[in-house]
């Protein structure tokens, strides 16, 4: 063995052993993410300390421990907007909520809500929804991220002007406070939504969901925890409950049996309802819900797959 295979060896036992350590002092089970995406993402750290070396890196960080949080950050990205994609949020507008309306209690979940944008823009659209009728519902948004910072972030509800340059001025007005250079989410608005510290790959703490929005978070899990953490939400939704996901994002396995496509564009998907489960899909023309996935060719060509509302 030459000296540079020595070196990548010991190199990659580092590594595994910076893994454990992690899922150790901080909780991040490492071998849910690819190692692809773990390796990006530690560089930044490797650079910023000088340590260059996973294990230069291991043995700093056990003698600097706020460097535990500096590399959860940069393991768990963060970037997010107001409605960001337009379109998946005027899906939500028209064909969603209108129906979750009808009950008078409604349960959502942003999960991997980062800062804050995306469970705020929700509850800004219950609220342009149900106006006056607020009142007569029990709306809760559920916000959950694994970065603390983020989520401090997220429960002040400040953002810059630069944060809010996709939002028309009408709307900054109505639901924003200006306070000098940052814009603060009114109270009416945020007392729907409830922040909290989440692990994805752990069971969840709420059941009988009407609405699950996933998006732009799996791209850096490992296949099978992506499958894991889909059937986590099945299992957590109610029956005809509706999951969103990120547009680069794509059901596979058991998941993509399971779950019912709402529309391909906007990447929304349903739990069947029991009672109409088979109705609907002898309805389509399909023997199986495996069918109903976006690795059939069938529905690439299809610019919207609603089937049920």
């Amino acid at each position: 063995m030459t000296s540079v295979e020595v070196g990548d060896f010991l190199e990659n036992i580092a590594f595994q052993k910076l893994k454990r350590l992690l899922h150790e002092r901080v909780g991040l089970n490492c071998s849910c993410y690819r190692d692809d995406y773990l390796k990006r993402r530690l560089a930044v750290r490797l650079r910023a300390t000088g340590t260059n070396t996973y294990s230069r890196y291991v043995r700093y960080l056990k003698k600097n421990a706020v460097e535990y949080n500096l590399v959860l950050n940069d393991l768990t990205i963060n970037y997010t907007a107001f409605f960001r994609d337009r379109d998946v949020y005027l899906y939500l507008e028209k064909n969603v909520l209108p129906t979750l309306f009808k009950s008078t209690e409604v349960r959502m979940w942003s999960a991997g809500c980062a800062t804050g944008e995306e469970p705020y823009s929700l509850a800004i659209l219950v609220h342009k929804l149900l106006g006056e009728k607020l009142p007569t519902h029990k709306v809760t948004i559920f916000a959950s991220d694994l970065d603390e910072d983020a989520l401090a972030k997220a429960v002040k509800g400040e953002y810059d002007r630069k944060q809010l340059r996709d939002l028309e001025d009408p709307l900054i007005d109505k639901y924003f406070s200006n306070n000098g250079a940052s814009y603060r989410v009114k109270d009416f608005v945020r007392h729907i939504v409830r922040f909290e510290k989440r692990d994805l790959m752990k069971p969840s703490l709420h059941k009988s969901l009407d609405l699950i929005l996933c998006r732009n978070v799996m791209i850096f899990f490992s296949r099978e925890s992506q499958q894991h953490i889909y059937m986590r939400f099945y299992n957590a939704l109610r029956e005809g409950g509706y999951l969103v996901t990120g547009k680069s994002e794509v059901l596979s396995g058991e998941p993509s049996k399971r779950f019912l496509c709402a529309d391909v564009n906007c990447r929304v998907y349903q739990k069947p309802p029991a009672d109409v489960n088979r109705r609907v899909l002898s309805g389509l023309g399909v023997e199986k819900a495996d069918e109903l996935n976006l690795n059939n060719p069938r529905w690439r060509t299809m610019d919207s797959c609603t089937i049920l509302k």
